[in-house]
């Protein structure tokens, strides 16, 4: 048994302030009141933990620590963490069957625009599926992207659902959310190309010169990229498709583009 496990157990009812504060964050208005997301599970609280990223309330589950070498790891890395009952903790995720661990961590303050090295940076415009937007992050990771920008109309990049499919790509991403079209623009900065994805784009995406500093505009899956993402662009890049095949979903198509 760790020194963890002998911290009396604190936070026992679902009516407890910290257990509100969670539950709160399933809402876009909770993270917007609190300034903070949710975080659930071993894994994504580890990213957040090795990112060094500020969490605000910690709950954990004794009882599975003490069985749990991986958990009970992760709670000695966490000074603030709370002991909490197993009816606490279901309370507060937003997940069916809880990990054991559950987390608020900080949301990330955005501001200045895009450096001048940065190869390529991606904008979700109305992507609105939390597992695309979910995996569009990861895949924005995974190709060496920087920074993702999310104006308004899409799903919140900090709902529960998109932070689980990133899979710890928030903590080490530049994240911008919530943009009206004229901060996106500003963050992009004027002499930066802009490649719009689109299924009837002219230039077909491994035509386009990737070897210049880009931005990605990645559209929702019913309308695609809006006018005001069209109004940012200056080439439009399609993926050919075999005849009869119309359009790939925004996750697939983003990726493949990115790679």
């Amino acid at each position: 048994m760790g020194p963890q496990d002998r911290r009396p157990l604190v936070v026992e009812s679902s009516t407890n302030p910290a257990v509100r504060i969670l539950r709160d964050l399933h809402t876009r208005d909770g993270r917007r009141e609190h300034g903070a997301f949710l975080i659930e599970g071993t894994r994504l609280v580890a990213e957040a933990v090795s990112a060094s990223w500020p969490l605000l309330v910690a709950l954990y589950d004794p009882e599975r620590a003490s069985s749990d070498a991986t958990l009970s790891a992760l709670v000695a890395r966490i000074p603030g963490a709370v002991q909490a009952s197993r009816k606490a903790i279901k309370h507060a995720c937003d997940t069916v069957t809880p990990q054991g661990i559950v987390a608020a961590a900080k949301l990330p303050a955005f501001a200045g625009a895009l450096e001048a090295n940065e190869p390529l940076a991606l904008v979700m415009d109305g992507v609105a599926d939390p597992g695309n937007a979910g995996t569009l992050l990861r895949s924005a990771l995974g190709s060496g992207v920087r920074t993702v920008l999310v104006p308004r109309g899409g799903v919140d990049p900090f709902s529960p659902k998109v932070v689980r499919a990133g899979m710890g790509a928030h903590f080490r991403l530049r994240l911008g959310a919530d943009l009206s079209w004229d901060e996106v623009a500003g963050i992009l900065g004027a002499n930066r190309r802009v490649a719009m994805a689109e299924a009837r784009g002219e230039t077909t995406y491994y035509d386009f010169d990737w070897s210049r500093p880009a931005v990605l505009i990645v559209g929702g899956e019913a309308r695609g990229p809006g006018p005001e993402a069209a109004r940012l662009a200056t080439d439009r890049v399609s993926i050919p498709l075999e005849a009869g095949v119309e359009s790939l979903n925004a996750a697939v198509a983003g990726s493949i583009i990115l790679f």
